[in-house]
């Protein structure tokens, strides 16, 4: 609400529709319509708006942060898209521990990859012949007489 003032000296040698009216909080004197004039009124108000929503803006963020998970192993916090992993509808399951952050999560899967390749491995290894014990003795049927 705007206040403005003038004195009885002013109104009685220039009137009322002179510059002598006193808008409190700007400088120099104006007309009585120009002082009830509210110019930089929206300009105040976008920038009050501003202001609030951008410290509403950090206030989300602090509580997402305050929220976000912590590795369980390494301690450091879930990057964003290791947050949607482990959040989105399927994702502790498809996610692997969701308790792990996205490098020790890397971690995990290439161990169990280098393990499982390791097996493959073993496992399409041929055996080694063993070693006879007796060298002297055949082998079978078609063995040979010293």
């Amino acid at each position: 609400m705007p206040v403005v003032v003038t004195t009885l000296e002013q109104l009685t040698e220039h009137g009322a529709d002179a510059a002598v009216w006193r808008r409190l909080g700007r400088t120099g004197e104006q007309k009585l319509t120009a002082a009830l004039d509210n110019p930089d009124g929206d300009v105040l108000y976008r920038d009050q708006a501003a202001r609030a929503d951008a410290a509403e803006e950090r206030r989300r963020a602090a509580a997402r942060e305050a929220q976000r998970p912590v590795c369980k192993r390494c301690g450091q916090k879930f990057t964003d898209q290791r947050w949607e992993e482990t959040t989105a509808r399927g994702g502790p399951w498809t996610a692997g521990d969701a308790s792990v952050c996205g490098t020790c999560r890397a971690d995990d899967v290439a161990r169990k990859e280098a393990a499982s390749e390791a097996a493959r491995l073993q496992a399409t290894a041929s055996p080694e012949p063993e070693d006879d014990q007796e060298p002297d003795k055949g082998r079978g049927w078609f063995r040979r007489r010293p």
